[in-house]
């Protein structure tokens, strides 16, 4: 005969914002905002709108605009984000189902 013995948690669950101030996430966009805006890009979103991924629900990633920025200036933007430890996503080209148009995704 096989017995089975339950054994209660005795974790608290976390809140989604609680969790993402907890992991850094609030800083953290603000700090890819940062630097962005520092090198002249427009950041589009953050931590809201329609994204696949947890990354923008916990403020690790943000996405800028590119159209009004030469593919020189995008390519410089990238490696020196890239420099950082900043991880690039280029979506100029397309993205997935929740893509809104050309951006690169910023994420750390």
């Amino acid at each position: 005969m096989k017995t089975t013995e339950t054994t209660e948690s005795t974790f608290e669950t976390i809140s989604t914002d609680n969790l993402a101030e907890a992991m850094g996430g609030a800083g953290t966009w603000r700090q890819l905002s940062s630097f962005a805006q520092s090198h002249g890009f427009h950041v589009t979103s953050t931590t809201g709108g329609h994204h696949k991924g947890w990354a923008h629900r916990a403020g690790h990633a943000i996405d800028v605009r590119t159209r009004d920025h030469s593919s020189g200036e995008v390519n410089a933007f990238m490696r020196a984000a890239r420099a950082r430890g900043i991880t690039v996503i280029d979506e100029r080209h397309g993205g997935n189902s929740a893509w809104s148009g050309p951006h690169l995704h910023l994420q750390m």
